[in-house]
């Protein structure tokens, strides 16, 4: 009797046990034939082997195609359509159903992840913000008697003064110990000692000059300094120099306007996702420019006047040339020449100052740096906060009067390198952890991909800027009503082919947010996007994505849908976007690419970038603040100036330029483009956003 009792408590056991693991897999008693399960196991809660490894084999690649893609448009799929799903894949409704519990929580996950970065950011923004207002009453200021800091301002500038009384006794020593050497061979003296004492002499004056240019450089970057006037903006911060306060605290020297030249100063600061070492090696190299592709066109080290004491670039002066850009083709390039000095300061900040000098080589710039740069302090493991200050004297000449209203200082300001560069810091991180989503891509694939959105942008904005000059050839510039612009140069890759750009620039009436958002949307592009030719827009894969909304690299799909007799088809292009938004200038540039070589760069490989041709198209947007009320951010309200532009390879005739027939056919193809686009635009504007700061569409 005691035996049955045991053996029926054994079989009850079983049965829970057994009912337990039906709940954890999804399997139940109707469908547990189906997986292969006996019924001699079943009564004695046993799974075989066979069983257990078919239920758990991997999806193959075309079950995955249909359930991701679902997914994309529904993640929670009801009986039925759980139902269509398991016919078409072949999987049990359980598993299907299992599947979307596991995807949508995957996808909380990363998302999570997502937001808890963000956080991050916001959270060292915040606690910076709270530092300084702990430290504004002791750094408080008396407008009633005059414009100089109180007693601990003054012992900042005391400590400033000693540091650098120190490097000059150390300056003193070596020049003594120099003099001492070469006066025993004082006889031997070759004629170019002259040459060498007067490059000291220039050395000395320019050393002289970086200095005085640090200690201005080192109260502007102070956060509680009134010289700033804050521009309002949702994101990061954007200041313009207040002139009547800089010329009482500096004189009017420093602030002199030269004839035919206009200043520009402009502040801001971000917290970007890379220690202050490895921006310091960015910003110290020529490689400077991949921190800010589509802004800086160049940048060369002509002269060396003093190497880095040690690693971290401590004490090094550069002579540098670079050259900016602006995306449109109604503003001209900027190159200037300036000196760059690094230099660790107290609490272990590093300053990287730069500031031009009178003449070089005999030449006068177009373009002046006044005391400018990077603070650069160190906020955590892996995480610095950066202040540029960008203040230049520049020609009053070359913008056309449709970029006059525009903020000044907006275009080649601070606010703009501030953004790339915590764009692209936020970027590279992305090499190293997905946040998105699960990525068919691997790390090289992902590498690649983002090189060649890089490149994408830097080969629109030369484009649309024609740089460099003797490179491109115009045909027409500047005669319609819409600026439109026509150039072509020699196709390196073929020399009977040219590369056409045809550019263009126009007022929007509605906000810089709202043209970002109606142009990145997907389900609108068919309407104006002649690439696209009528076919359904839908985004891959997402390669990378930034702090800001709208900053992403993605790979688009567009399916073409053909109804004839025959059963449909569908026929895939891809596109290779890099989008981002900001005040100070927003763009979205995009290029077909081939399907079988993405397929190449997303498995693992030795696919060389070099091997990707691409012809960009894209937009870039500036915001017109036109609004009269107060307190609404700059790019919220207002008009927006777009520019546009397109690259279309052709074959050249006889080896001669365009004809002027293919100029004029180009000029009216894209006056109806433009005229497209406006008209797209401005009615889904009217019938999807409530209001300039609310959209109704996604």
């Amino acid at each position: 009797m005691e035996m049955e009792v045991s053996a029926a408590k054994n079989d009850r056991s079983r049965a829970r046990n057994r009912r337990a693991r039906d709940v954890e897999f999804g399997i139940s008693n109707s469908n547990r034939s189906r997986l292969g399960g006996s019924s001699s196991d079943d009564q004695h809660g046993i799974e075989t082997p066979q069983t257990k490894k078919k239920y758990l084999q991997r999806l193959t690649g075309h079950q995955s195609y249909i359930l991701e893609g679902f997914f994309g448009i529904c993640e929670h799929p009801d009986e039925n359509q759980r139902r269509r799903l398991s016919e078409s894949t072949g999987l049990a409704m359980q598993q299907v159903k299992f599947w979307f519990q596991n995807k949508r929580t995957q996808v909380k996950h990363l998302t999570e992840k997502e937001e808890t970065y963000g956080l991050k950011v916001q959270n060292e923004m915040l606690r910076d913000e709270n530092k300084s207002l702990k430290m504004a009453p002791r750094n408080a200021l008396c407008p009633t008697c005059s414009d100089l800091p109180t007693e601990n301002h003054h012992s900042r500038e005391m400590r400033l003064l000693m540091e650098q009384n120190e490097w000059l006794k150390q300056e003193i020593l070596r020049l003594h110990g120099e003099k001492d050497a070469s006066s025993n061979h004082y006889a031997q003296v070759d004629p170019y000692a002259k040459i060498v004492v007067a490059l000291q002499n220039d050395i000395d004056m320019i050393t002289e000059l970086v200095q005085k240019a640090l200690h201005e450089f080192v109260i502007l970057s102070n956060i509680n300094s009134p010289l700033w006037l804050s521009v309002p903006v949702l994101d990061g911060s954007f200041e313009i120099l207040n002139k009547t306060k800089y010329v009482e605290k500096f004189g009017g020297d420093n602030s002199a306007s030269i004839i035919g030249f206009k200043t520009e100063a402009t502040r801001a600061n971000a917290i970007v996702m890379m220690d202050a070492k490895n921006i310091v090696d960015y910003l110290m190299d020529t490689c400077c420019a991949s921190l800010c592709p589509g802004i800086l066109y160049s940048a060369k080290t002509t002269k060396v006047y003093k190497w880095p004491t040690n690693a971290h670039y401590n004490g090094a002066m550069y002579l540098m040339t670079t050259e900016t850009m602006f995306p449109s083709s109604l503003v001209p390039s900027r190159k200037c020449t300036f000196v760059r000095y690094c230099r660790v300061i107290q609490n272990g900040k590093v300053v990287i100052v730069d500031v031009s000098l009178d003449e070089v080589d005999g030449t006068f710039s177009n373009c002046r740096k006044m005391p400018s740069g990077v603070l650069i302090q160190t906020m955590g493991p892996n995480t610095s906060k950066i202040t540029a200050i960008e203040h230049v004297q520049v020609e009053d000449m070359g913008i056309n009067e449709l970029y006059q209203p525009c903020i000044s200082g907006l275009m080649f300001g601070a606010r703009r390198i501030v953004t790339s560069i915590s764009r692209q810091c936020a970027r590279m991180r992305e090499l190293c952890y997905v946040t998105k989503r699960v990525l068919s891509v691997n790390s090289k694939g992902r590498e690649t991909l983002m090189k060649l959105a890089d490149d994408l942008l830097m080969s629109y904005t030369s484009s649309v800027t024609t740089i460099p000059e003797d490179a491109w050839t115009i045909m027409c510039s500047i005669g319609t009503d819409d600026y439109i612009k026509i150039a072509h140069k020699r196709n390196i890759n073929n020399r009977n082919t040219a590369i056409v750009f045809v550019s263009a620039s126009f007022h929007l009436s509605m906000p810089l947010r709202v043209t970002f958002d109606l142009l990145k949307n997907n389900l609108l592009r068919p309407k104006w996007d002649v690439l696209v030719n009528g076919g359904v827009v839908g985004e891959e894969v997402q390669v990378s994505s930034g702090i800001q909304p709208g900053d992403a690299i993605s790979l688009l799909h567009v399916k073409y849908i053909s109804m004839t007799d025959q059963p449909v088809t569908q026929i895939k292009e891809n596109i290779l976007q890099n989008s981002c938004y900001d005040v100070s200038g927003s763009f979205i540039v995009y290029s077909p690419v081939d399907i079988k070589l993405m397929d190449n760069i997303m498995i693992p490989n030795d696919m060389e970038e070099s091997k990707v041709f691409t012809y960009p198209t894209g937009f870039s947007l500036l915001p017109v603040d036109e609004s009269t009320k107060d307190g609404i951010a700059l790019g919220e309200d207002g008009a927006t100036l777009v520019t546009m532009g397109s690259h279309v390879p052709l074959k050249l005739a006889h080896g001669t330029g365009l004809c002027p027939r293919f100029v004029s056919a180009t000029i009216g193809i894209m006056s109806e483009n433009i005229a497209t686009i406006k008209s797209t635009l401005t009615n889904i504007n009217r019938m999807y956003y409530r209001s300039s700061q609310s959209p109704i569409l996604t």
